[in-house]
């Protein structure tokens, strides 16, 4: 079985078709700075389900299972929560809050969104039966850069995830969007595991094979038991290091499928380029197993999910 951990659904009308601009992961890193009128309709556009398009790519590749969340822009939790429903035996969600300012511009003072985002990750969370909170880009809810003020910012959203036992992303490294890199270093959140050790943490990318970060992430990772991976990014070497210290039950597959991403298709298509890593990390089948689908399946608690779609024996 595979699940995949890490998904961003919904799209735009101008994204229809990505392939003369996408090929490379390079391509896809600048894309906004390359072709900034293209990458501009996702602050002008309506946003439209691509959910049908993330199922056949499963199909193509796979994959059995998808824990999905809005992608940057205006898609909310509601419409995330209505791809789901469509596919309740391939999918289920999780809450975002300020991935609207992801895509554009982050607010010069940010307490707003920060008080507001609480409530609604407990609605999406209680209304929806979201399985957790997406990435969570610091900015959108801080302007903090020493660790303790950062985590004091972001304890109103860790309360409701420690409520309701359920995990946060948070991403490592860089980012294609514009502005927050700061916040890649995840050094800061050793302070926000630390404080809060009954949720689990799951540092997406841990580190996009970028040694420094990866060095960051496994610090974090080896003082707190409550930190988690997804292999999205890594490299071989990383992701062998990783299981040798902290153990695949810690890891989690995860592609970072969405509008743009799922154009790549040099060296590899995104399935493929992901599944390298794990090839090159010599995983025992014990450890392939754990890190395509047990982490996740407890993680997120989708026993009942995966014994509807037929996944695991009733």
């Amino acid at each position: 079985m595979i699940i995949d951990t890490h998904v961003h659904v919904y799209s735009f009308p101008s994204f229809r078709d990505l392939s003369p601009y996408i090929r490379t992961m390079e391509d896809a890193i600048a894309f906004r700075t390359r072709h900034p009128d293209v990458y501009k309709c996702n602050l002008t556009e309506e946003a439209i389900d691509n959910s049908d398009d993330l199922i056949a790519d499963m199909d193509k590749n796979g994959v059995d299972f998808a824990i999905v969340q809005a992608r940057a822009g205006f898609v909310s939790n509601d419409l995330v929560a209505e791809a789901a429903r469509r596919h309740p035996r391939r999918v289920v969600a999780l809450a975002r809050v300020g991935h609207d300012q992801q895509a554009g511009d982050y607010l010069d003072d940010p307490a707003p969104v920060r008080e507001k985002a609480p409530d609604e990750i407990e609605r999406a969370l209680t209304a929806f039966g979201m399985k957790g909170i997406g990435e969570l880009f610091p900015r959108a809810l801080t302007n903090e850069i020493h660790p303790e003020r950062i985590a004091k910012d972001l304890s109103g959203v860790m309360r409701v995830a420690a409520k309701h036992k359920v995990p946060i992303q948070i991403p490592t490294a860089w980012s294609q969007f514009p502005g927050g890199l700061f916040y890649g270093n995840p050094l800061w959140v050793d302070e926000l595991a630390g404080r809060h050790p009954d949720v689990p943490i799951i540092l997406t990318k841990m580190g996009r094979g970028i040694t420094t970060y990866f060095d960051s992430a496994m610090t974090v990772a080896m003082r707190n038991i409550n930190i988690y991976f997804d292999v999205v990014g890594t490299d071989p070497q990383h992701l062998r290091f990783a299981i040798d210290k902290i153990g695949a039950d810690r890891i989690m597959f995860g592609t970072d499928w969405s509008t743009t991403w799922r154009w790549l298709s040099v060296p590899g298509t995104l399935h493929q380029i992901r599944m390298k890593a794990l090839d090159g990390a010599k995983l025992t089948e014990a450890e392939r197993e754990q890190i395509l689908w047990q982490t996740a399946a407890k993680l997120f608690k989708l026993e009942p999910e995966l014994k509807q779609a037929g996944l695991l024996a009733a």
